[in-house]
């Protein structure tokens, strides 16, 4: 017995078998981490969600650029760019500060320096490290 497939659904299962693809197109969540990411308070400040994280994970205290690449889901020499405010944006943001509030999942946890805690957000918020 064969059964015809309309081209839309066919396209579907194509699209569901290519890795990388999201499920936005057939109605599922986007991933959060993708799009850029506007500040709240200066909404003119808009930067990468990945950018705003490693900002974030460096007002906790941590300053080691392998485990806030890590965390975060960069490369080193990303970090390393950020951490030298290159870009303006990232000069903005990283003078008007992540608002109380904000926080940004990670991907990988990692233990926040002033509590000791294990944490999949940044900034802390066992300990409120802003």
């Amino acid at each position: 017995m064969n059964l015809m497939i309309c081209d839309e659904a066919q396209r579907r299962v194509e699209d569901e078998d290519r890795p990388g693809k999201t499920a936005r197109g057939h109605g599922g969540r986007r991933n959060q981490r993708t799009r850029p990411w506007r500040h709240p308070l200066k909404p003119y400040i808009k930067v990468p969600y990945r950018v705003a994280a490693a900002v974030a994970v460096m007002e906790m205290g941590i300053s080691d650029y392998s485990v806030i690449a890590d965390a975060v889901g960069l490369t080193i020499e990303e970090i390393e760019r950020v951490d030298m405010v290159e870009d303006p944006a990232v000069r903005q943001l990283a003078l008007a500060r992540i608002p109380v509030g904000e926080s940004f999942k990670l991907s990988r946890r990692l233990r926040c320096p002033k509590c000791q805690a294990k944490v999949g957000l940044a900034p802390c918020i066992a300990c409120q490290s802003y």
